[in-house]
């Protein structure tokens, strides 16, 4: 039985939430694995907001070792939607 209370309504449409990590992995591998997903251990997110269809997403991120800190802010609003952090298996040889 789906409880009701829990159910947010929204005034439009929103993005899935996991096409949000998707477009934040895909940064993360593209900046810090050189394009190589294979270099990518484990993926921790929290969701904090949501994502309408067509805004635009900024993908911040900073390397701690082995791990990559990332944060996703939706550009329009200037409003952090997404959180978390990538393990890597190893660093790529040019970074």
């Amino acid at each position: 039985m789906l409880c009701l209370s829990h159910v947010h309504r929204f005034s439009r449409p929103i993005l899935h939430g996991l096409c949000t990590l998707g477009f934040a992995v895909r940064a993360i591998i593209k900046c810090t694995c050189r394009g190589d997903p294979d270099m990518v251990k484990s993926i921790f997110a929290r969701f904090l907001l949501h994502v309408y269809p067509g805004e635009a997403l900024t993908t911040e991120m900073w390397l701690e070792g082995l791990r990559v800190i990332y944060q996703v802010k939706v550009k329009e609003r200037n409003r952090a939607v997404l959180s978390g952090y990538v393990d890597l298996h190893r660093l790529a040889a040019s970074l």
